[in-house]
């Protein structure tokens, strides 16, 4: 049985991604029969829940110690076999550190601002010139998992995507800033829709702190919108979707594998370059970011897109040429697989 520990950011003030797709990475390893335990600072706005939620161990930890930093985890029957690391704070010492507590290591990274001291390392971004992002960066002999290909997505994306329909008209939107949203762009987004006809689902975090205003404008309007909170059907939600409203951010590659056209406001600096590749491949409408959204942008894109419906079929077609649709997360458990059984290879440090 496969020993995993994940060292993830669960606080959701970057947004759920780095969570979410360790639930999908973890949830695949799950299947294989692996044991996984989530590491993660108990800090406010934290995922904790979620994580609990899905049946996983979790243990807080905190990084200021260096005696046995990753806890409990690190004691398990056996050790670690293999150390995940998403965490746009932690690299090459705190990783170094963790040497002898895992066989091996993994990190989850996109930045590619810092050093990793790492066995395997995954971007799955869509970004120019990703072979060379990593080069003086990782230790030699280190495998890199580079690009859409790897996409890191639960099993219902995919399922959903077999049966993806064809927008060709906009009936039914789904709004979706990531699970904090503290700067209320849903709420932004629903005032400027409020004058047209279209229906729409709205996710929204748990911690959300806009929570109860959404809950109440939602109300009001039960007869068009309707508010999901936390939830677990979000490839269903995406599925009759005919337009999205949302951040970028890892969410770009559900959306694009169901072909679900989108209007994209880029909340941090990491997710300009990558949105404003998509925009250009056609398979999103960036509308900037979120220091320089135009008041009134979110009612002007979708009025151009009801004027002009053939956009969305457009854009629709262009999204689902962006990630392969015969499963990124399947290729990463079978790349840590064979990272673990080689056999030439002394992953004992």
């Amino acid at each position: 049985m496969m020993r995993i520990a994940i060292r993830a950011d669960s606080s959701t003030r970057i947004g759920s991604g780095h969570i979410m797709r360790c639930l999908a990475l973890a949830e695949a390893l799950r299947r294989e029969g692996a044991r996984v335990v989530f590491l993660c600072r108990e800090e406010a706005g934290h995922l904790g829940e979620e994580i609990a939620r899905r049946g996983f161990e979790l243990v807080w930890v905190d990084d200021s110690g260096q005696n046995d930093p990753a806890g409990h985890p690190v004691r398990m029957a056996g050790g670690i076999d293999l150390l995940i690391v998403d965490h746009y704070a932690l690299g090459h010492t705190w990783e170094e550190a963790m040497r002898p507590f895992a066989r091996a290591i993994m990190v989850i990274d996109d930045l590619a601002d810092r050093p990793h001291d790492c066995d395997l390392l995954l971007d799955q971004n869509l970004l120019p010139e990703m072979e060379r992002r990593y080069k003086k960066l990782v230790p030699d002999g280190c495998r890199l998992l580079l690009g859409l290909a790897y996409a890191l997505l639960r099993e219902e994306f995919y399922t959903a995507a077999a049966t993806a329909k064809e927008r060709n008209q906009i009936n039914h939107l789904l709004i979706f800033f990531g699970g904090g949203d503290p700067d209320n762009l849903t709420g932004r987004a629903l005032g400027e829709l409020e004058s047209l006809s279209v229906t729409a689902d709205i996710v929204i975090g748990g911690g959300n702190p806009h929570r109860r205003d959404l809950e109440a404008r939602c109300r009001d309007k039960s007869d068009r919108w309707t508010l999901h909170v936390q939830t677990d059907r979000m490839a269903e939600l995406m599925a009759r979707a005919d337009l999205a409203l949302g951040a970028g951010g890892s969410t770009h590659w559900e959306r694009c594998l169901l072909g679900l056209p989108a209007l994209v406001v880029t909340v941090a600096d990491n997710q300009v370059a990558t949105t404003r590749l998509l925009h250009q491949k056609g398979a999103c409408r960036w509308l900037g970011t979120i220091e320089d959204l135009p008041v009134g942008a979110f009612r002007e894109a979708i009025s151009d897109l009801l004027a002009h419906p053939q956009q969305l079929s457009i854009m629709s077609c262009a999204a689902r040429k962006m990630v392969p649709p015969d499963g990124g997360t399947g290729k990463v458990v079978e790349a840590i697989k064979t990272l673990l059984n080689a056999e030439k290879v002394d992953l004992i440090r």
